[in-house]
C-alpha cells in the first residue's frame, strides 16, 4: 500500500493526516496539536514535524511507503519554491519549508496557501466537484480566498492572489493591521465578532450572549454568539444579519470580477451560516451586476479537514504528473 502525508499548518492549530494513494483519508483520522505560535521558527517547525511523525507512528507506516507530502500554510509564500516569505505568527521570514521537509522526510513535498488548497479540495471532491471556476472563501480568524480558474490555482504575479479579507469596503473605515482602512475582515471575521461583542459588552448592551459570558470577556466569541442565536437572542440574530450583509457585499465583488461557477464558504464562522445566509444572499444579489443563483453559494462540508484534503490533492496530482519540482535533489 502507498500513501500521501498531508499537513495543515495554521496560526492556532496544526493538523496532520495520512491518505491512501486513491485520496481517501486513513480511518478518517486527524491528529491536531496547538501551533507553537510566537515561539520562534524552530519551535513551529519541530512541532509540525512531530505531528507528521505521530501520524507515521499511528499507522505504522514506513517512509518507503509514502509517495509524497502536501502542505497548506499561511502566506504570503512562494508556492513553486515552497518558501514562506513572511509569517509573523510563526516567526518565519523566507523560511524554506519545502526544502526542510524534503530533507527530513526524503519524499517529494508541495506547499501552497491554505485557502488555495481549500478551493482545490472543494473542486476536486467537494461541493464544487467538476466545476471549472471556483472560489473558496474562509471566514475564521481572518478572511481569505483561494481562486481556481479553469480548474487550476490562480496565484497571481507574486503568489499573493486571494487576499479577499483586505478588500476595502469602507473608504474611511476601521484601521487594519495591514495598514489599509475598512478591510472586509474587520467586519465579518471571527476576530471581528469577538471585538464587536467586547465593545458592546463594555457599553452595557443587553442580550443573551452577554448573559452566557457572565462577565468574562474571554468567552465572547463567534461560538457563544451562535449558541445565543440558537436560542433566539435578538441581539445575536441581528449581529449575524449584519455580518452576512457585509460578507454579501464583499462576495458581490468576487462575482463581478470573476463570474465564478460557485463560491464555497468555509472556516469556523461558516458553521453558523443558517443565521446569516439570507442576509448574505440579499446583499450579494443587490450588488452583483449579473444574476446570481442561490446554488452558486455553498458551504463546505469538509469543514476543518478541507485543507488536508486539498494538500493531498496537490501532492497526489504533482506526483502523478511527475513534475520536476517534485523530484528529490540529490
Amino acid at each position: 500500500m502507498k500513501y500521501f502525508l498531508a499537513l495543515d499548518l495554521g496560526g492556532t492549530k496544526t493538523s496532520a493526516a495520512l491518505f491512501t494513494q486513491e485520496g481517501v483519508m486513513a480511518e478518517n483520522y486527524v491528529y491536531t496539536v496547538a501551533s507553537k505560535t510566537f515561539h520562534g521558527e524552530s519551535a513551529v517547525y519541530e512541532n509540525s514535524k512531530k505531528a507528521l511523525e505521530h501520524i507515521l507512528d499511528q499507522f505504522k507506516v514506513d517512509m518507503s511507503e509514502v509517495l509524497g507530502m502536501g502542505v497548506g500554510c499561511p502566506g504570503p509564500l512562494d508556492a513553486d519554491r515552497g518558501i514562506i516569505l513572511n509569517a509573523p505568527l510563526m516567526g518565519w521570514k523566507n523560511f524554506p519549508l519545502k526544502d526542510r521537509l524534503t530533507q527530513d522526510f526524503q519524499i517529494p513535498v508541495r506547499v501552497d496557501n491554505d485557502c488555495n488548497l481549500g478551493a482545490l479540495a472543494e473542486q476536486r471532491q467537494g461541493c464544487a466537484m467538476g466545476l471549472k471556476n471556483v472560489i473558496y472563501v474562509t471566514v475564521s480568524t481572518g478572511v481569505g480566498a483561494g481562486i481556481l480558474i479553469d480548474g487550476q490555482i490562480y496565484h497571481g504575479k507574486t503568489g499573493g492572489a486571494g487576499e479577499f479579507g483586505h478588500l476595502s469596503i469602507e473608504e474611511n473605515g476601521k484601521l487594519c493591521p495591514c495598514g489599509n482602512r475598512g478591510c472586509l475582515e474587520l467586519y465579518c471575521s471571527g476576530t471581528a465578532i469577538k471585538d464587536i461583542l467586547v465593545q458592546e459588552s463594555r457599553k452595557g448592551t443587553k442580550g443573551l450572549v452577554f448573559d452566557l459570558a457572565a462577565g468574562n470577556e474571554g468567552k465572547l466569541d463567534a461560538k457563544l454568539l451562535a449558541e445565543a442565536a440558537e436560542q433566539g437572542d435578538a441581539f445575536s440574530l441581528a449581529l449575524f444579519e449584519r455580518i452576512g450583509e457585509r460578507l454579501g457585499y464583499g462576495l458581490s465583488n468576487l462575482f463581478n470580477l470573476f463570474d465564478p461557477d460557485m463560491v464555497v464558504i468555509g472556516g469556523g464562522v461558516s458553521k453558523s451560516h443558517q443565521f446569516f445566509e439570507e442576509a448574505l444572499l440579499r446583499a450579494l444579489k443587490s450588488r452583483a451586476i449579473g444574476y446570481v443563483q442561490d446554488g452558486q453559494i455553498a458551504y463546505s462540508s469538509m469543514c476543518d479537514k478541507v485543507v488536508l484534503y486539498g494538500a493531498c490533492s496537490l501532492i497526489r496530482e504533482a506526483v502523478e504528473k511527475g513534475e520536476k519540482s517534485c523530484h528529490l535533489l540529490h
